[in-house]
């Protein structure tokens, strides 16, 4: 088993190949390095005649989906002019400008709407005032809250395009194995075979998408102008959104400093990095919380495929997958490490409990992460136990933006800084800037 990690800015984009030559898609990064970092390795699929059988979506954040969409619009493309071509006898109708993407047999992906049933509408109301926010707000002193919250209204509205693009406009089924319903931790966990590879899915959990609805419909009646009232017609079961668009400047300011306040670490890169005793799940966006969790297994190998969860969500999955059955740590051979290395997702506890050869961090600095505290905790930890293990990051210092180069340079200090005091036993690998991905073999 190969799991394939590409660089992809600030996001999440990584390929995973089976024994036996079948492949999953976990998530695209953004859009312009899905193109030019990740396309090609899906080129070499297509000219061998290798589909994709599975894209997993884990969530709707930009950093995740965006490469994804790229590259549904592209199989839409196809599908269009394979239908002029071949069906309608239409020779003369333009080739699409891409090269023509490998066949993707299913998609998972839980959308918006199933997610938050009834609280669809003021969430998308929320998310428009989000955005006016950001406009009336640009280049002001919250300038630097924007770079925490400016995904929110694009997420939201890139998965709506990701259901239109599969839904409406490509052969591609999705969540087929789960009657085109949520993709859950069930009981029993489903699994799913791909070749010799098993994917048993462990999060998230019905009971976490209540506490995400519970908290986004607290979160919400707490904002000037937003409501999420029950619809008083006996029976209707709606529930309504209102809100006070558009808002002033004051009150766009003062919406951005509240967010803000919940979400932003910027200053960890300043911070002497310290061991993380417990974490704030309060603080992981909705968004996060809803990641879709993949445990996945070949011969005896087993990687913690995690998107963005909390960790909490996460080692409930794991209890109910049986990982902690005899009460010892749990042993994997590639942990993802949830959420780009959030300090708001990662503690001494769960680090104590499941333990890996190979711990991979997608992250450029963007939001302070990786979070220094969280690679010391992580690392320390790990370097209890004796056996040698590898830290995997696929963005160097040099690679990533100007801005975000001081939060991700602490990170691979305090990783260096550990390997030195440890030689040996832990190893420190970073992606070349001139490399698009880097391969762990399992």
């Amino acid at each position: 088993m190969r799991l394939r990690v590409f660089f992809a800015s600030d996001g999440d984009c990584l390929l995973l190949t089976s024994g036996d030559g079948r492949h999953v898609l976990i998530d695209g990064g953004r859009s312009g390095t899905f193109t030019k970092h990740t396309r090609p390795s899906l080129d070499e699929l297509a000219a061998a005649d290798e589909p994709i059988d599975l894209v997993v979506v884990s969530h709707t954040d930009a950093d995740h989906i965006s490469g994804v969409i790229s590259l549904l619009k592209e199989v839409a493309a196809w599908e269009v002019y394979d239908y002029q071509v071949n069906e309608q006898g239409n020779t003369s109708f333009p080739k699409p400008r891409s090269s023509q993407p490998p066949a993707i047999l299913g998609l998972w992906h839980n959308s918006w709407r199933a997610q938050v049933q009834d609280l669809e509408g003021p969430i998308s109301a929320f998310a428009g005032r989000v955005a006016e926010a950001l406009e009336l707000t640009s280049g002001t002193a919250e300038g630097p809250a924007l770079d925490s919250i400016g995904g929110l209204a694009e997420s939201i509205a890139d998965g709506v395009t990701l259901l239109h693009l599969v839904d409406d406009e490509t052969p591609i089924s999705r969540n087929e194995a789960f009657g085109s319903g949520l993709v859950l931790l069930r009981d029993p966990v489903h699994e799913e075979q791909v070749g010799t590879m098993s994917l048993r899915v462990i999060g998230p959990a019905e009971r976490h998408l209540k506490t995400l609805r519970d908290e986004w419909r607290d979160w919400l009646e707490r904002q000037p102008g937003t409501t999420t009232g029950r619809d008083t017609t006996p029976g209707s079961g709606v529930e309504s959104s209102t809100s006070t668009l558009p808002m002033s400047p004051a009150a766009a300011r003062a919406m951005v400093r509240e967010i803000a306040a919940a979400t932003l670490t910027d200053d960890a890169a300043d911070a002497e990095p310290a061991i993380i005793e417990k974490t704030r799940p309060s603080a992981v966006s909705p968004p996060n919380r809803a990641s879709i969790t993949l445990l996945v297994e070949e011969d005896g190998h087993t990687l913690l495929l995690t998107g963005d969860a909390a960790e909490e969500e996460i080692l409930d999955g794991l209890e109910a997958a049986g990982c902690f059955e005899d009460g010892d740590p749990f042993r994997c051979s590639v942990v993802k490490v949830q959420h780009h290395g959030s300090e708001h997702n990662l503690s001494r506890g769960f680090a104590s409990r499941v333990l890996a050869d190979h711990y991979v961090f997608c992250a450029d600095g963007a939001h302070a992460n990786p979070n220094p505290s969280v690679v010391k905790t992580l690392l320390e930890t790990r370097l209890m136990d004796a056996r040698p293990f590898t830290v995997w990051f696929n963005c160097s210092v040099e690679r990533t933006l100007p801005q975000r180069r001081k939060a991700l340079r602490a990170a691979l200090h305090e990783a260096h800084r550990l390997q030195t005091r440890h030689p040996g036993q832990l190893t420190v690998r970073v992606l070349q800037d001139d490399q698009a991905f880097f391969d762990i073999e399992v």
